[in-house]
């Protein structure tokens, strides 16, 4: 065996063991990587809590026609059920607030979510409130999550017997005039929720159902809160809105600023190309025409009677005031300025445009309408 093959081997040896040392010597964690919200779990807020109560031997369900909750003006869910509504499907569904009303006096659990289109569908005052003395307001502080992957603080503790556990209400509205139990706002005296007895059943009302949701039941203690909302009963049945909040309006309310931002920039960028382009105004060909035919006549007529400086002035001006529209100051110019600013907007020769601003009007006929005519057709461009 030769020295290079000697070399080589030993070259590789070392290599081998000084990478099997390094493998040997670190230190494997494993990490897991948050990749957001699988596609059936976007298409249902509520699959988390689904599963989560399967665990318990409860059952949620998604109403999804008005066949499955309502007919002939009455609710056929079962009396020892919890329904969670969205306020909006108030206006959603023929007949809902009275059979609501029925439904809750006989034994039934409402859990009523408040809109964010609540002053949209003017559902302020409606019969399902009215069955309670409490009154909505907007909060002093809108409490809105940040991000899903960071874990909020909590605003709120529930307190049930012997057992509490701190949960995050997401909210734009509070409660007051609560006669029954309060959950409240740490250190404020503001509700976040009311539970009224009304007859044979209750409502427990909420600001919104952010901490039942996929992304709200990962934090804190939501699946207490789950639970504690539908307490002893076996089924609890979801009515969502079947319209949603244009991308406009959830714009304005997470930061009416950006909408107010973008409308002034958009004016300001209107009043920038106005100012440099000019009046939008669709130029008119027969017009365009008449004036081609008016400024020769008066060319030839002024040239005759021997008023040559007249003739150009007046063609200078109308070239000028037809420049200012595109640019405001170019009367401010020079004339080599002058002739490569109109060079540059209507793509004829600066020299041509110099001689047509500083040379007087030929004597020679034929030189002169082709002098008025590179006017008139500069003045066209333009």
């Amino acid at each position: 065996m030769n020295k290079t093959r000697v070399l080589l081997f030993s070259t590789l040896a070392i290599v081998v063991i000084a990478l099997a040392y390094f493998i040997s010597t670190v230190e494997w964690n494993m990490v897991e990587e948050e990749i957001g919200l699988t596609q059936e779990a976007g298409e249902e807020p509520l699959l988390a809590a689904s599963l989560f109560l399967e665990t318990y031997q409860k059952k949620l369900k998604k109403l999804t026609t008005q066949e499955s909750f309502l007919q002939a003006g009455d609710m056929t869910l079962p009396k020892t059920s919890t329904l969670v509504i969205d306020e909006a499907t108030l206006v959603e569904y023929e007949q809902l607030i009275p059979a609501l009303v029925d439904w809750v006096k006989k034994g039934g659990h409402l859990v009523y979510t408040l809109s964010s289109r609540r002053e949209q569908l003017k559902l302020e005052n409606n019969a399902v409130i009215a069955l309670t003395p409490i009154t909505v307001k907007d909060a002093e502080f809108v409490a809105n999550r940040k991000s899903i992957l960071t874990t909020p603080k909590s605003n709120g503790i529930i307190t049930e017997k012997e057992d509490s556990f701190s949960i995050y209400i997401a909210h734009r509205y509070t409660f007051e005039n609560c006669s029954g139990i309060e959950v409240l706002q740490k250190n404020t005296e503001a509700v976040l929720i009311c539970e009224e007895g009304v007859d044979e059943g209750f409502i427990t009302f909420v600001p919104s159902i952010n901490a039942i949701s996929n992304d709200g039941l990962r934090h804190l203690d939501h699946g207490e809160y789950l639970l504690w909302l539908i307490g002893t009963n076996e089924q609890l049945f979801y009515l969502p809105s079947t319209q949603t909040t244009s991308w406009l309006v959830m714009l304005w309310q997470w930061c009416w600023q950006v909408i107010v931002l973008i409308a002034v920039l958009s004016l300001l960028l209107m009043w920038q190309l106005s100012m440099r382009l000019g009046l939008a105004i669709e130029p008119s060909e027969h017009s365009k025409n008449l004036f081609a035919k008016h400024i020769e006549a008066v060319g030839n007529y002024l040239f005759k009677y021997q008023h040559h400086e007249v003739l150009k002035s007046a063609l200078l001006i109308d070239l000028a005031n037809a420049v200012e529209k595109r640019q405001p100051k170019y009367k401010q110019l020079n004339v080599n300025e002058q002739a490569d600013l109109i060079s540059s907007l209507t793509g004829k020769n600066s020299q041509d445009i110099h001689l047509l601003l500083s040379e007087p009007l030929p004597e020679d006929e034929n030189k002169r309408i082709k002098f008025i005519k590179l006017f008139k057709e500069l003045r066209s461009l333009l």
